[in-house]
């Protein structure tokens, strides 16, 4: 069996290096250098925008540890925790509030009656 050769016409042109060098256009090197510009640029936005959000999450952290009771003791997984707590007690707080409430505006209604006798 013999290996064929490539011929001329069916073969590739490569350019050579002296021409690869200098394939590029004179304005690809500068729009190619504005991209990783922008890039870093976006990433350094994104870096600083990361940056604030969690200066933002730290604080509302603060601010709820302030606003449930003994928050201040707790790490943030338990402070979620007795969050989700502290609002359902607040939530039965309200209800039997309520209940109250229009127990005590029925009340006033009915002259019958009266409380203590």
């Amino acid at each position: 069996m013999e290996k064929t050769l490539a011929t001329s016409h069916t073969k590739r042109s490569s350019p050579s290096p002296s021409t690869a060098v200098n394939a590029h256009p004179a304005g690809f090197n500068r729009r190619t250098k504005q991209r990783l510009s922008d890039a870093t640029a976006s990433v350094r936005e994104s870096n600083a925008e990361d940056e604030d959000e969690e200066e933002g999450v730290e604080e509302k952290i603060e601010a709820l540890q302030t606003i449930v009771p003994g928050g201040t003791a707790l790490e943030v997984d338990a402070l979620f925790e007795e969050t989700a707590s502290y609002i359902l007690a607040l939530q039965c707080q309200i209800n039997a509030i309520k209940v109250l409430t229009s127990f005590l505006e029925r009340c006033e209604k009915d002259d019958d009656m009266k409380f203590g006798g």
